[in-house]
């Protein structure tokens, strides 16, 4: 596991089978790998923060749009299950 400050408030989580983007602590778009159960799917955190996280979120999306991803709204107890980062 690798942890990146990627921007101001956010922070990237890479391990082997997925990258998170934590927006103040809080997981809010997981990225899954191509050797993941889930391979080139894109989980989106559908629960509603803040503006500022809801900005966060977009903004690394869009950026994603790029690749060829299927991008899923997730609860939050579904990236949960998938990472094991905590979500509140």
């Amino acid at each position: 596991m690798r942890i990146e400050n990627y921007k101001s408030n956010q922070t990237l989580i890479h391990t082997a089978t997925y990258t998170a983007l934590l927006s103040y602590g809080v997981p809010q778009v997981v990225v899954c790998n191509d050797n993941h159960m889930l391979g080139a799917t894109v989980l989106v955190n559908n629960k509603r923060y803040s503006n500022t996280t809801t900005k966060h979120k977009n903004a690394y999306v869009r950026q994603l749009c790029d690749q060829s991803y299927s991008i899923i709204p997730a609860f939050p107890s579904e990236i949960t299950e998938v990472t094991g980062l905590e979500t509140r």
